[in-house]
């Protein structure tokens, strides 16, 4: 006679594999981030909302492209209401830089405090990306 094991039931608040269930606070991101971008009348850039990661990087090279687009030296973006910004955003926002001509730069008004640590991590004396507060 065998035995077979009854596998174990989820407690309240985790899911079926043990992990946090999709209700619980606990729960990590389920794909479904955005990224949007503006260019409202009464400031001279654009502005970004949303998150800036792998599932958003078609969205986040579109914006990019919207940047760097715009007339004059100066390309800015305010960053304030972007929630993630990952490694791959950052490297992706600094590529975009270093194509820019000479003389023109990328003005980040507040960024979320993981994306200026990252440039001084990975590319320190950058100046073709400025960061304002």
């Amino acid at each position: 006679m065998s035995m077979r094991e009854e596998p174990a039931r989820p407690t309240e608040g985790e899911g079926a594999d043990g992990g946090p269930d999709a209700s619980s606070p606990d729960a990590l991101p389920t794909g479904t981030a955005s990224l949007d971008a503006s260019r409202p009348p009464d400031w001279p850039g654009l502005k970004v909302s949303g998150e800036i990661s792998a599932s958003t990087v078609p969205a986040w090279q579109e914006v990019l492209e919207q940047l760097v687009g715009q007339p004059g030296e100066v390309c800015r973006a305010d960053l304030s209401q972007v929630t993630f910004v990952d490694v791959a955003g950052v490297t992706n926002l600094v590529l975009t830089a270093q194509s820019l001509p000479s003389g023109r730069r990328i003005v980040l008004h507040r960024p979320p405090p993981q994306l200026p640590r990252i440039l001084e991590l990975f590319w320190p004396g950058l100046t073709e990306i400025e960061v304002a507060s």
